[in-house]
């Protein structure tokens, strides 16, 4: 199981590199926006008194948005004739896994780069630098394992792109407010009573939504 995952991420990579235009394109999505952001806050002076929580809750929005893009991107590369291929090569529990690995890799570095576009155009207000980069890598993590298994059953029934916001919608909600909470303790020289809570949810949901996907897909696979 694990050569398989491996090699089936060997594959996802070497094709990512073949095609960069898709990763250029996240990029300059999170760079247009951040720009755009700036831009309007700029001009209506409301950069001068910006206050942490709301540098906080733009950067995670934008953050969510780029990972929906990047899924539903990757995703549509693949059409009925290559899955009824890696249905004859690769295991669906190793699939959906390789799947998450994949995009949690993918969407950790597109994060880490709006974390710099970001601090290029709104500073960087961050005082525990190993804080913010643990909930970049644990916020990224979340949210491609959340909506890689929306966008896989999504893609299981036809394609049905709507379905993706659908099913992953409610749960991301408390899911960003949790990320935004445990990142705003970077902000800080000390960390609150409530970092380790929030840390322990996160990590808690990752597992969760791991193991559902592996029990949920094959249902999906064999669709």
């Amino acid at each position: 199981m694990i050569n398989s995952i491996i090699t089936f991420l060997k594959f996802d990579f070497q094709r990512e590199f073949r095609h960069r235009l898709s990763f250029l394109s996240i990029v300059l999505y999170v760079f247009s926006v951040t720009y755009l952001l700036y831009f309007l806050m700029n001009t209506q002076g409301a950069l001068v008194k910006m206050e942490v929580k709301y540098w906080n809750v733009l950067f995670w929005v934008i953050v969510l948005f780029s990972t929906i893009n990047e899924l539903i991107a990757q995703f549509s590369k693949e059409n009925e004739g290559i899955y009824l291929y890696y249905y004859t090569i690769i295991r669906p529990s190793s699939f959906i896994l390789a799947k998450i690995v994949f995009h949690t890799i993918y969407s950790s570095i597109i994060s880490l780069i709006t974390f710099l576009i970001f601090t290029l155009w709104f500073g960087s207000p961050v005082e525990n630098y190993s804080l913010i980069l643990l909930s970049i890598l644990i916020g990224s993590a979340s949210f491609s394992i959340l909506f890689t298994l929306t966008t896989a059953i999504s893609k299981g029934l036809k394609n049905n792109a709507v379905l993706t916001s659908i099913l992953g919608f409610p749960l991301s909600i408390p899911l960003i407010t949790l990320v935004s909470k445990l990142s705003k303790e970077a902000f800080f020289q000390t960390t609150s009573d409530n970092f380790t809570i929030n840390l322990a949810i996160l990590i808690a949901f990752n597992i969760i939504m791991v193991v559902l996907s592996v029990i949920l897909y094959p249902y999906i696979w064999r669709e």
